[in-house]
């Protein structure tokens, strides 16, 4: 119910008002109080690529990025570049340049005359802070990559900083043991150490440790090399800071694996063996440009080349069998014309003992079913809706299960509803209330119907359909439901096996009638039997009455609008105009209930949105209009709606 108000003043405006609302979007303003790095020239970006290509060149091996030293004890920088696949195949013999630069005041730079290396010992002579960075650029006939790297910030103090630990982290936790052929790499074959003393601004030399230098060895500059000699093992890495009294503060080891690739897989029979190339993570690693062909070496001595699965640096296996105990795997890694193997990696098949539970879970609502919904979501819920959960629950492992049980989660445990459960059978069998309990499951926070399977034996399964009715539905929710298997084997083990995850998304089903404000344009004297019109803000493409809410059964839908009372001032006096209501130029008078909108079937009740000459309208009686603030109230109302 909203109200009309007309105010006539010297030129009498008419202005009729549903409902006014004034609705204010505070923005933020944020102040951008970042200051920009000293810097030389904007740092390029890191590289991008993976196994032997890359796509884009830069600082594979960034600098450290911040130095604290004294006055005369030197530091060490050091770094490594890789050119682009594309740029070292046009010219492979480019010369590279290595250019230092170095800034005392914050901005302007110089450069460092007689440094010529990637890497860079800088004894400082005063104390400050000083900025460096590089300038590495490849010079040849077709191509000319420049590369900058990130600004290294050296602080010289006035005396030494004794650290009191050492934390380390290495840039890689997998190496390749086999020989490189190519100049950029197709496996990874060295890694970087990074030291972190605490203070940070400790000033002792730092240095670095392997404890097995046949499997990977590590200069002063923590930069770590796997051995070429295909020995595989895992690599414990130190780093020590020497204080200035003397005194060793070492680091806790951190370890680095050494392989040819592969693992060895043991797996069941009836289980698949997945073999996965060991390579470290990285969300800018592009694989697509090396060629990877899988093959299986059979105990026989038959090797056979394996079909490309969709991730080319994984191969799983079909479900093993016994005989296949003992076969080898390994992969053939191409870029170009460059190729490494990896080792073979045994496949290990052991008896089939392990308890296996599979279950597949369908959910339906038999109330309603729109097209979206699937076997495990169902969309639009609402109350007394009749719901249909069936499980199959399949027993393909080894072992018994004297006593077993399927949980289903259902409402969250703040809410005082719940489903009501209808009637439960397991293999067409109607349970009592016995056979079945609603628990409280404060793990995953929700109500559990738990549905006693009793025995499950090898080879069996446990058909179980679940009839349920919805309670009322106030608001939208989603329920989100992933049945589970819990027993004990018939050796006394507990086991649990989850299925397929169901979601009920609920809905209250009801539609929001939102009327908005109406202007009409103003009227002056002397305007009998002319016909005033809405202003823009009501017009088309605007809305008069926005719908909103859920509108998802069927049946016809109907809104109407009807005027409570005349157009009057606050003294009581009438508006000597009528509201009228106009569509397709039919004209009804709504001081009775007139109809606005009409949806049939399933199809949703819209907006009312009306063109200027369409819909309510405003027709002056009189000549003799008394200025004033005219109102009145209009009743929107929905009729059938479910």
């Amino acid at each position: 119910m909203k109200t009309i108000s007309l105010l006539l003043k010297f030129i009498l405006p008419l202005i009729l008002a549903l409902c006014l609302f004034f609705i204010t979007h505070p923005e933020s303003i944020l102040a951008d109080d970042a200051i920009a790095s000293v810097q030389y020239h904007t740092p390029t970006p890191d590289p991008t690529g993976g196994f032997g290509f890359w796509a884009t060149g830069g600082f594979d091996r960034q600098p450290k990025t911040s130095y604290y030293t004294t006055v005369g004890a030197p530091i060490e920088i050091t770094t490594h570049t890789v050119r682009s696949t594309l740029s070292f195949g046009l010219n492979p013999f480019e010369t590279v340049y290595h250019n230092w630069f170095i800034s005392n005041d914050g901005g302007k730079f110089s450069q460092i005359p007689n440094e010529t290396k990637n890497s860079l010992v800088y004894t400082p002579q005063q104390t400050g802070t000083y900025y460096i960075q590089l300038y590495t650029y490849y010079a040849g006939i077709f191509t000319k990559d420049k590369f900058y790297s990130d600004v290294i910030t050296v602080h010289v103090l006035k005396k030494s900083i004794d650290a009191v630990f050492l934390n380390i982290t290495i840039d890689k936790n997998y190496l390749y043991n086999v020989k490189d052929s190519s100049n950029n790499a197709i496996v990874p074959k060295d890694a970087y150490a990074t030291a972190s003393p605490n203070p940070d601004d400790a000033t002792g030399d730092i240095s670095w440790s392997s404890d097995n230098p046949s499997l990977a060895t590590i200069d002063e500059n923590g930069h770590i090399v796997a051995n070429s000699d295909n020995k595989s093992g895992i690599v414990k890495i130190t780093g020590s800071i020497k204080n200035s009294d003397g005194s060793i503060v070492t680091s806790k080891p951190q370890n680095i694996k050494i392989g040819g690739g592969l693992e060895n897989q043991t797996v069941h029979a009836n289980q698949p063996a997945t073999f996965h190339l060991q390579t470290d993570e990285d969300d800018k690693r592009d694989d697509t440009k090396a060629k990877i062909t899988w093959y299986k070496r059979s105990t026989n001595g038959q090797v056979k080349q394996l079909e490309t699965q969709a991730d080319p640096t994984t191969y799983v296996t079909s479900p093993t069998t016994k005989a296949e105990n003992g076969d080898e795997f390994y992969a053939q890694i191409t870029v170009k014309r460059n190729t490494v193997r990896t080792n073979s990696a045994v496949l290990n098949v052991l008896p089939p003992t392990d308890p296996n539970i599979n279950i597949k879970s369908f959910i339906e609502d038999t109330t309603f079913h729109p097209a979206e919904n699937t076997d495990s979501v169902i969309n639009k819920v609402s109350s007394n809706d009749k719901l249909v959960i069936n499980s199959k629950v399949y027993n393909s492992g080894y072992k018994n299960f004297p006593n077993s049980s399927l949980s289903i989660p259902l409402f969250p445990l703040d809410d005082n509803r719940n489903f009501n459960i209808d009637g439960i059978t397991v293999n067409k069998q109607p349970l009592t209330t016995d056979d079945y309990q609603i628990v409280n499951n404060n793990f995953n926070n929700q109500k559990e119907l738990i549905i006693d399977l009793k025995d499950l034996k090898v080879s069996d399964t446990q058909n179980v359909k679940i009839d349920l009715t919805t309670p009322t539905i106030n608001t939208e929710q989603t329920i989100d439901s992933t049945p589970y298997f819990s027993g004990s084997t018939d050796d006394g083990n507990d086991f649990q096996s989850e299925g397929n995850k169901l979601q009920i998304n609920l809905t209250p089903n009801q539609i929001t009638l939102n009327p908005h404000s109406i202007q009409f344009d103003p009227i002056t004297q002397f305007q009998k039997g002319t016909t005033k019109y809405r202003t823009a803000a009501t017009n088309a493409p605007y809305a008069v009455v926005s719908v909103d809410g859920s509108q998802r059964k069927t049946g016809n839908k109907y809104l109407f609008v009807k005027q409570a009372y005349p157009l009057e001032d606050k003294k009581g006096d009438i508006l000597g105009a009528n509201l009228f209501y106009k569509i397709n130029n039919s004209i009804q008078s709504i001081k009775n209930k007139v109809l606005v909108e009409e949806a049939d079937g399933d199809i949703p009740l819209t907006s009312v949105i009306w063109n200027k000459k369409d819909g309510l309208l405003l027709k002056v009686n009189s000549n003799q209009i008394e200025p004033g603030q005219y109102s009145t109230k209009l009743n929107w109302t929905v009729q059938n709606s479910i």
